[in-house]
Formats: C-alpha cells, structure tokens, sequence
C-alpha cells in the first residue's frame, strides 16, 4: 500500500513540476514583451556587492542590489541582470532612463565610489550591456555597450 501511495505522489508532483514550468515560461515570455534587462559586466576587481539607482528623465526612481550568492567577489562571468518592467516603471516610457552604480568591497558599509548615470535609450523588450571598470584610486565608471 505504501508502495502505491508513493507511486502516486511522485506522479502528481511531476505533474504539479510540469504545471509550474509551463506558467513560469508563459509569464518569462509575457515579461520579456513588458520589461528590458542590463547586463552589467563587472571587469574591476574585489567587488562583492553593487548598488544601483535607477532615473527617468533625471528624477530618481528606485534603487536595488546585486551579489553573488555564494557571497564570492564579482567578476565578468558573474550574472548580473536586473530587469525593469513597465509595472515597476509604472508604465512609464524608459526612453530618459539611467542608472548609476556603487559598488562594495568585503566588510565595507560605504561603496568605494559610485559612477555617473549612464544614459540607456530603453525599450520595453531590449537588453543592454553596461561594463563596470576602475577602482577606488581611480574611480568606477560605467558604458554602455
């Protein structure tokens, strides 16, 4: 009977997978339409958190982060990829959007500097590459790609 019974509940949670995995590529195809992501390559080293804020038209809009999970320093193969959907945006057109970033070493509470906004012509649909460069000495500084 045992036997049975878990039969049966691994077929109903294969089922209950395949259920989620179909909506959650549904809705990644919906947001694809209704969002744009940056692609943020981080070439400086010793980065292991980068802040940012994001602007339309100049204003100041939001802000968020980004760290590796595993708490490991950021490199050019860390994915980085924050995504603005038009909900988030308040359905705004992101044509006048920017965003700046801060990025932290291990154990600091203050960024080692932040750049200046970098200016992405965005459209709803598109993803965009940033490259993060430079260091504490010198400054960071954004491009977009």
């Amino acid at each position: 009977v045992w036997e049975v019974a878990m039969r049966g509940m691994k077929k109903s949670l294969c089922f209950l997978g395949a259920c989620l995995l179909c909506l959650g590529l549904t809705s990644c195809a919906a947001a694809e339409q209704d969002a744009f992501q940056v692609q943020i390559i981080c070439k400086s080293s010793g980065i292991q958190q980068i802040f940012w804020s994001c602007y339309l038209d100049g204003v100041f809009y939001g802000s968020g982060g980004m760290a590796d999970l595993d708490g490991e320093e950021l490199t050019a193969e860390s994915e980085l990829v924050p995504c603005f959907s038009r909900a988030y945006l308040d359905g705004a057109d992101p044509i006048g959007f920017s965003i700046d970033f801060s990025p932290y070493a291990e154990g600091r509470i203050i960024p080692l500097g932040t750049t200046d906004q970098v200016s992405i012509p965005a459209q709803y649909g598109a993803c965009y590459t940033v490259i993060l460069s430079g260091d504490e000495a010198t400054g960071f500084q954004a491009e977009l790609q």
